[in-house]
């Protein structure tokens, strides 16, 4: 299953809007859009998904208008068909197909009111809402075991059963046993008499506890061998191991205990039993969870409310730095949205959580992800992770999912585009043939021009622009289409024209000669500069803070093309202006 398109129609910022999309199962995807394109809308979109309806807070709707109703459409293919499952204020068929969490931003405004001497005073405060994993705890039940009565109820030589409390009560056995074993069927005449048999056979012998082992070991029992569903749970439990159920005989007892105490507590019981058993182990997992990226001074615990459920209480927001509040709200939401998972597909969004997330929380955001990733994929089911952000790409595409290849998609497509020719120079820029003059005298200002036309035409680029000042007057062209604010130009060509622009201006600062030459065989702009700061020359600091697009990397694999992330910048308004001051 693939995800071809999500349509969103009168959700927060958006009327409506289409975005093609081919998600593939099981890869993480990166939406990428501007701030204020409106990707949190998508987010709130899928998280006020209901089970039969999509709800949207009165703060929600488009232009806050409630006449605006909502609606959201998934379009998946499958085998060569298509299917359109929507969301509005009649239906879900969404939810039919897909398991949905949205993990965002947890911290909201509240704000509390005193009265001092007559006057109402309000303050406001940042807090984090309280994480709720289990709104309703299950009853703490018990299975109806004693050892003492196993060892009576089997017989003569009930010595031979050991405690197995350390068994009943691990919760990867009994999700194995139920997910495995029908233990109903243990209650049927034929598969009874199995079990009963077999009890006999053992009670017929004598001797210690040992040497009856040794005996079973030495000849065992093989009738037993034919009730192929006893087989199947006395396996199950060999898998793990224990040290008191290591050969198959005694495996054997431990399942004759287990069908036992099923069958003692009620199946109903049994079950209760179980849920609490697995609750308690998600319990202790988000307590061990919480405590290993704690790094607060306070002691945050999961907590058991009468009617709320198991939940996280947090320190109010001032009271953490930025970035412990994003790791600690982002480890336990993913935590709440494998358990949430049920279905055999799975979108899991993930709205912007890492504007203070530092390299180390950025490699545990990559190992839950993965982690759930490779737990979904061998479980054959189809998991579509998803990340918006406003942030380069390029910067997870080197930090993360070495292994989970990134799918990039971008929400506003950008008309800014490189031109082919732009590109082909870039991708032969290593050529011994013209490496050295490119570098010189395409890729950074120099006050002198140079005509190696023949070269390029040898090489197939554009043989024109193998005079430099045609090519000069080329990228300016695009600067000037770009501050004029067209939305065709080519974002390449002007991140050309920024370098050569800042670089002539400072080389027009540099009095002495000597330090100008020097200044010219420097690699690299922002080394250029510094070399600039250290002989005296006063550098303007946005030609520094501009790095950000003269650094772009003009290394390019044939076929690369940076026109998406390098526009995205250039369109920021801010980036727009500071160009524009510089180049105008």
């Amino acid at each position: 299953m693939n995800i071809k398109e999500i349509e969103l129609t009168n959700i927060k910022g958006i009327q409506n809007e289409i975005f093609p999309l081919n998600l593939i199962p099981n890869k993480p995807s990166i939406f990428v859009a501007p701030n204020g394109f409106g990707k949190s809308s998508i987010g709130i979109g899928f998280d006020s998904l209901k089970p039969k309806k999509i709800e949207l807070d009165e703060k929600s709707y488009f232009e806050n208008n409630d006449s605006n109703r909502p609606e959201l459409k998934i379009t998946i293919t499958e085998n060569g068909t298509e299917q359109t499952l929507i969301a509005n204020d009649t239906q879900n068929t969404i939810n039919d197909v897909f398991d949905v969490f949205v993990i965002n931003s947890q911290v909201v405004s509240k704000a509390t009111s005193q009265r001092y001497g007559g006057r109402t005073i309000t303050r406001s405060s940042l807090e984090i809402e309280p994480t709720i994993f289990v709104p309703r705890i299950p009853n703490k039940v018990h299975f109806n075991y004693s050892i003492s009565a196993e060892k009576k109820d089997f017989g003569s030589n009930g010595k031979l059963l050991e405690r197995i409390e350390n068994i009943l009560y691990n919760p990867q056995v009994q999700r194995l046993i139920a997910h495995e074993i029908n233990l109903d069927k243990f209650g049927q005449v034929k598969i009874g008499k199995y079990i009963s048999d077999y009890k006999t056979s053992i009670n017929q012998l004598s001797g210690t506890s040992e040497s009856i082992k040794r005996q079973v070991n030495d000849n065992p029992i093989e009738s037993i061998l034919d009730c192929d569903e006893f087989i199947k749970l006395r396996d199950i439990v060999k898998s793990f191991g224990f040290a008191n159920a290591s050969t198959d005989f005694e495996c054997n007892l431990v399942a004759i205990q287990i069908i036992s105490t099923y069958h003692k507590t009620g199946k109903t019981q049994y079950r209760k039993a179980c849920n609490y058993i697995y609750y308690s182990e998600y319990k202790d997992e988000i307590t061990r969870m919480i405590s290993d990226f704690n790094t607060t001074r306070f002691r945050i615990v999961p907590k058991e409310d009468k009617k709320k459920g198991l939940m996280v209480n947090w320190p109010k927001a001032h009271q953490m730095s930025n970035g412990q509040r994003d790791i600690l709200s982002f480890v336990t939401l993913m935590m709440k949205s494998r358990s949430s998972f049920q279905k055999e597909n799975c979108i899991l969004i993930i709205d912007e959580v890492f504007d203070y997330l530092d390299d180390a929380n950025l490699v545990s955001f990559q190992y839950f992800i993965t982690n759930m990733i490779e737990e979904m994929q061998s479980q054959n089911r189809n998991f579509f992770p998803i990340v918006m952000t406003h942030l380069d790409p390029n910067y997870f595409n080197h930090f993360c999912f070495n292994k989970h290849k990134l799918k990039i998609r971008y929400l506003k497509e950008q008309q800014a585009k490189a031109s082919q020719r732009i590109l082909n120079l870039i991708y032969n820029r290593e050529n011994p043939l013209i490496k050295a003059n490119v570098d010189k005298y395409f890729f950074h200002f120099h006050p002198n021009q140079i005509d190696i036309s023949t070269d390029f035409e040898t090489l197939g680029l554009n043989k024109s622009w193998g005079n430099s000042q045609k090519f000069l007057n080329k990228i300016y062209r695009e600067m000037t289409k770009y501050i004029n604010g067209q939305e065709k130009y080519d974002p390449i060509a002007v991140c050309f024209a920024l370098r050569k622009v800042i670089e002539m201006k400072v080389y027009k600062l540099i009095k002495g000669q000597a330090e100008k030459d020097k200044f010219l065989d420097i690699n690299g702009t922002k080394k250029k500069l510094n070399y600039s700061q250290l002989i005296g020359i006063d550098v303007p600091e946005i030609f520094f803070l501009l790095g950000i697009i003269y650094n772009t990397s003009l290394h390019l694999y044939v076929g690369q093309d940076i026109s998406q992330p390098l526009a995205q910048k250039l369109n920021n308004l801010t980036i727009r202006n500071l160009i524009t001051e510089v180049c105008t």
